[in-house]
């Protein structure tokens, strides 16, 4: 299996929504374009047409946080698309001197994959969690 990593904004919100109902997570609809013409970075790996994975960066040039780090239950576990969404989304930001680098995690996955992102080096804070190792702190 050949799977293909992009960066562009643009992908449609039909493509997003069918992932995220595979996930188990609530469907944006029409507020797609709006959320990803936001975003800083927008990092997905596709098999074909089938959006395998995604994630996301918002940064104000102070701070960033990680959004919609999402993986398609039939490639959870494989290829390592997980991994390399993550990977992307740090090599994107690590150099950067944030004085905050956050990861959002959905309500309902508060205590799902907690150990995948500790093995990148993020830390459980209070607001959430945190990438302290690349973060520059007054």
């Amino acid at each position: 299996m050949s799977l293909t990593e992009y960066t562009k904004k643009k992908i449609g919100p039909k493509r997003l929504d069918e992932l995220w109902i595979a996930i188990g997570w609530t469907p944006r609809k029409t507020k797609w374009l709006e959320v990803l013409s936001k975003s800083s970075f927008v990092y997905s790996i596709w098999d074909g047409r089938r959006l395998a994975g995604l994630g996301r960066i918002v940064e104000d040039g102070v701070m960033c946080m990680f959004y919609d780090i999402g993986v398609h239950p039939d490639f959870q576990g494989k290829h390592s698309v997980g991994p390399r969404i993550i990977e992307a989304l740090i090599a994107k930001v690590k150099s950067k001197g944030y004085a905050s680098i956050g990861l959002f995690r959905w309500e309902p996955n508060l205590k799902n994959n907690t150990r995948i992102y500790e093995k990148f080096g993020f830390k459980n804070v209070n607001t959430g969690m945190e990438l302290t190792k690349y973060m520059k702190r007054e």
